[in-house]
């Protein structure tokens, strides 16, 4: 079998897709925010959220859906990959800590 076009060159093109970070306290969302996405983009349901998604969302277009955890370190490598960072607020409860030690990570 010979293939009628190259794919390698085609590859070689084409974007890395966006790294998305959603980044939040405990208990806000940041899991259901991802289901909802996924959902949204592919008709499918997740039930457990492990490590990176990526997702279609367009012809030639791919977005990497990522939850940053609450510890310093973790945060410092997602800030240093993130191409968009969802910050995800409990408004009943207000900003925490690691909030604004993200939020200067940024910076």
């Amino acid at each position: 079998y010979v293939p009628l076009d190259d794919r390698r060159t085609a590859d070689a093109n084409e974007s890395p897709p966006a790294l998305v970070v959603v980044m939040g306290p405990s208990g806000v969302g940041k899991s259901t925010l991802i289901r909802t996405l996924v959902k949204y983009y592919t008709n499918h349901n997740l039930t457990t959220i492990t490590g990176p998604i990526t997702v279609v969302t367009g012809k030639n277009k791919r977005i990497t859906l990522l939850e940053c955890p609450n510890d310093t370190s973790s945060m410092l490598d997602c800030a240093k990959i993130a191409d968009l960072v969802l910050l995800c607020v409990d408004a009943k409860f207000g900003f925490e800590m690691e909030t604004f030690e993200f939020l200067n990570v940024l910076q």
